[in-house]
């Protein structure tokens, strides 16, 4: 039954806490005065300065002096957005309420599109949500946007419990459940999911919109980015959402829901996959406080609600739901070894770990597979992996082990990689492949098996397959099916593929029917390879750009290839030449579907997967590509962690020198053989050219402890709010602004330049910019750098390899040396700055002075023993590095 509608003085109320946001806020207001639903008529909105100690609360007072019947602002001490919410509720008088953040905005059909749904839904829900999309630092549709993939709708979360909504300021309450809520000041970290859970707890149905955008500025500097590193986002939310959470909802029904469950569930993946060592900020015992809070949320979380997370490792749920329905408390025996209990105990356990196919490999005469099995810790280790094809038992022929997976500082698994190698011969045309382990002499077949990112399968689309050289490949539940695929076989099942994306309903799957066609008619009319070549998707300049040109002037022909790179300098330096394309483009995301190969000099994700969050129908193209990895820099450290074969799958690892290349093979950790890594030289190595104009030029790496995510659009790491206090900064800061140096290079004519890594840039003008100092921009050219630098200063930088390759001086300040490799992407290899550095080891601001003007005193000459290590360190020292590198590519297997 409808109930009647209410009188009220405003149609919505907007409650917007302020703090510190002049350079938004304007911004935010003139969005509500631009809705298509009229503004003075129906709108109220109540700004509640927060004690900002900026210009907001002026702002907010000269909007109100202008529309005094809507604006209403409240001044109050500093208390935080709980509070400042709760003293905006107090004046609210509209029907609905909204709590948008004042640095975020709204479309301008946003307000009219809510209002026709609730009134066309009177009475069904007391929230609605509109879709969420990302601008700022970071640009695209939130990942939580698929629920409005099926329009306008009332969604029942008990028959959908899958949905969620977990952010208030997106959402429009109806004012009667507004009146019930009290934000919590003492919780900072999720306050509005708490309270947007306990009323959808109390009416479990919701609004979706999508006539309206919510736009959500993400800020490098926003709570969000830095709450990763403070003890409220590990404990306090814990406790006080998950477990207040489940509380409310075990109050109201008697049991946890499963829209509930997964709401807690997806909140608490972000903490347990977390990168960040939480010792760094707990103490040991905050830690244990946080691994019980943990373990009661998780002993309240059904096992298809936690294992449908889509960032959870797998290891992570399983290692908790093992110990919560086995009751695996596991007591050490003497000599530190483990008691189990008795045998079938033990392999049920064990049948609980997660396998994961890794890879595949189909060559004229082999089919390679490769799996990863998680052992969870605590249980036995396997006696053994195995296969079984067609029911015959095929051994590994080689079995690594790799790292373990950790988890709020608790180690949770280990992971075994076994390698398959089976005879096509012995293939059938059509095969079963299931996988087996031995334990306490016993045969367990794994059913937990998952489809790893590089697999070309995914188990989520029942007609998923893979062709591979003239086989298909498919999964029939936890086993691998393989047979022998004609053209035909293929394309039905290509049309069976399309048809259930097509009815998935999952959110971009029309597109990449729409995507899938495109690139199979591209491919049938072009007739030839397609190769995309590629540096940073923002910028060319490196050794993606030196073979992209190499091929221009050539004039290969043998292979369709283009250059990818985002509109700015790099694209039009480069759009003369042709075959140019923005990755942001649909163009580009059917070349690249199309293309054979993906050769570029960054492995970053964004290089091999485009399609982000919505890879899932495109695996068996995506990783079926051949990945040539030029390098941008020398590997003088150990980055296996990173660039591992079952991490990357690089099928063409260019290398520039020989101790490099022997350290990548020798190395285990990589995975790698001689098929895969190639001693060619660099391609940009060819470009290289002199042209001194007595530069003393800065030039150092990055920090990642100092950064916290990466911008997926365009490739650059976000900085942490504690980047200006520094031990980096204030290094650099001070050298490039240190009188000593700057008055040595006045006195022997040099000028001091200063180059910034591309992922400091965002913090560049946190640098005081004295004006002898030349900074260098993005536009400058790294070759360009080295040709006008007599000497370059580093600290740990890879890219001077090009420098000292000119047979010029480096100079390296490591103050922080022991800082760097504990929180960098890699450990120390091979490479000793001391024994194999082509110039000085610095560690303080004093001693690195005093080098650099002795070098300018003897006009920058590269000492003799410095030459020597140049010489005996490049493997070539030619013009034919990207020569040698398309030959590799054109023989590859």
């Amino acid at each position: 039954m409808t109930e009647p509608a209410k009188k009220y003085p405003y149609k919505f109320s907007i409650v917007s806490a302020v703090y510190k946001v002049e350079e938004y806020l304007e911004e935010f207001i003139e969005s509500l005065l631009g809705q298509t639903l009229d503004f003075e008529q129906h709108v109220q909105l109540i700004l509640v300065d927060d004690g900002s100690p900026d210009a907001s609360g002026a702002i907010c007072d000269r909007y109100a002096a202008r529309y005094p019947h809507n604006i209403k602002v409240v001044h109050k001490e500093n208390g935080g957005v709980s509070s400042a919410r709760n003293a905006g509720l107090a004046l609210v008088e509209g029907e609905y309420v909204n709590f948008c953040d004042p640095d975020d905005k709204l479309s301008p059909t946003t307000l009219e599109a809510v209002y026709a749904f609730f009134e066309a839904h009177r009475g069904e829900t007391d929230v609605v949500s509109i879709p969420l999309e990302l601008f700022g630092d970071e640009h695209g549709p939130h990942i939580l946007n698929n629920k409005f993939d099926g329009g306008d709708r009332v969604i029942s979360l008990e028959a959908e419990w899958q949905v969620l909504q977990l952010t208030i300021a997106s959402a429009f309450v109806r004012r009667e459940a507004a009146e019930r809520i009290r934000f919590n000041p003492a919780l900072s970290i999720a306050e509005d999911a708490e309270q947007l859970m306990r009323l959808l707890i109390q009416k479990p149905y919701l609004g979706v919109v999508t006539g309206g955008t919510y736009y959500y500025r993400r800020r490098a500097t926003s709570a969000l980015g830095t709450s990763l590193q403070s003890k409220k986002w590990y404990v306090d939310s814990v406790r006080g959402f998950s477990l207040r959470v489940l509380d409310a909802a075990r109050a109201h029904y008697g049991y946890v829901p499963k829209f509930v469950q997964n709401a807690v569930a997806y909140d608490l993946q972000w903490k347990q996959i977390a990168p960040h060592d939480p010792l760094t900020v707990l103490s040991r015992e905050e830690l244990a406080d946080m691994h019980a809070a943990v373990a009661e949320v998780m002993g309240q979380i059904d096992a298809d609600v936690m294992l449908i997370q889509p960032y959870l490792w797998h290891e992570v749920a399983w290692k908790f739901l093992v110990e919560r329905t086995q009751g695996a408390r596991f007591v050490p025996a003497d000599g530190g070894d483990i008691c189990y209990g008795d045998a079938d105990a033990v392999v049920h356990r064990f049948s609980e770990n997660v396998t994961e196919w890794s890879t595949v490999e189909i060559s004229d005469d082999t089919l390679t597979l490769c799996l990863r099995q998680s052992v969870l810790c605590g249980l036995e280790q396997p006696d053994g992996v195995f296969l079984r094809l067609n029911g015959e038992r095929v051994d590994a022929c080689r079995t690594d082990r790799a790292k373990h997976i950790v988890s709020l500082g608790m180690a949770i698994a280990d992971h075994v990689i076994c390698r398959f190698e089976i005879p096509r011969a012995s293939l059938q045309k059509k095969n079963r492949i299931t996988v087996h382990c031995a334990v306490a002499g016993r045969e367990i077949e794994m059913k937990n098996t998952v489809s790893g990112a590089l697999f070309p399968l995914e188990k989520q689309y029942v007609s998923a397959y893979c062709r591979k050289n003239g086989w298909m490949l498919a999964f029939d539940g936890h086993a691998l099916t393989v047979g022998v695929c004609t053209a035909g076989a293929a394309l039905r099942r290509e049309v069976r593929f399309l048809r259930e994306l097509w009815k998935s309903g999952t959110f971009g799957a029309k597109k990449a029917v729409a995507a899938r066609l495109l690139a199979r008619m591209y491919k049938l009319f072009c007739r030839r390879e397609v190769w995309i070549v590629s540096d940073r998707i923002n910028k060319g300049g490196d050794n993606g750009e030196a073979f992209f040109r190499y091929l221009k002037s050539v004039g290969y022909k043998r292979a369709k290839y283009c250059f990818a790179v985002n509109h700015g300098s790099s694209y039009d330096a480069l759009a003369p030449l042709g075959d140019v394309v923005s990755p942001d483009s649909w163009k580009y995301k059917v070349l690249f579907l199309a293309a054979t190969k993906i050769i570029s000099s960054q492995a970053d994700d964004n290089v091999t997967n485009p399609f982000d969050y919505y890879s899932a129908p495109y695996k068996d193209i995506m990783n079926t590509k051949e990945f040539v990895f030029l390098q941008h820099g020398v590997t003088k450290d150990d980055i296996s962690g990173w660039l591992n074969k079952y991490n990357k799958n690089i099928r063409g690892f260019i290398c520039a020198a020989r101790p490099e290349y022997d350290s990548i093979l020798n190395t285990p950790t990589y995975f790698y053989t001689e098929r895969e890594v190639w001693l060619t030289g660099f391609a940009r190595f060819d470009r290289l050219y002199r042209d001194e104009k007595r530069y003393i030029t800065l030039m150092p790496t990055w920090r990642k402890h100092l950064m916290t995510d990466m911008d997926k659009q365009t490739g650059i790491w976000r900085a942490s709010a504690g980047f200006a206090a520094s031990t980096y900064f204030k290094f650099y800061n001070s050298l490039i602004n240190d009188e000593r140096l700057l008055q040595a290079a006045e006195q022997y004519g040099y000028t001091l330049c200063y180059m910034p890594h591309p992922i400091t840039l965002p913090q560049i003008d946190l640098f005081h910019h004295d004006p002898r100092v030349k900074f260098f921009t993005p536009d400058d050219q790294y070759r360009d750098v080295y040709a006008h630098s007599d000497l370059i200063l580093t600290d740990y930088s890879s890219a001077v390899f090009d420098f000292a390759y000119l047979r010029k001086p480096v100079v390296y300040a490591q103050f922080d040396k022991a800082e760097f490799f504990e929180n960098h992407t890699y450990t120390e290899g091979y490479f000793d700055y001391e024994r194999d550095g082509f110039g000085e080891v610095t560690y303080d601001l004093d001693s690195t002075v005093a080098v650099l003007i002795d070098y300018m005193k003897n006009g920058c000459a590269l000492k003799d023993v410095y030459r020597a290590r140049v010489d005996g360190f490049f493997a070539f020292d030619d013009r034919d590095n990207c020569k040698r590198i398309l030959e590799k590519i054109e023989n590859m297997e």
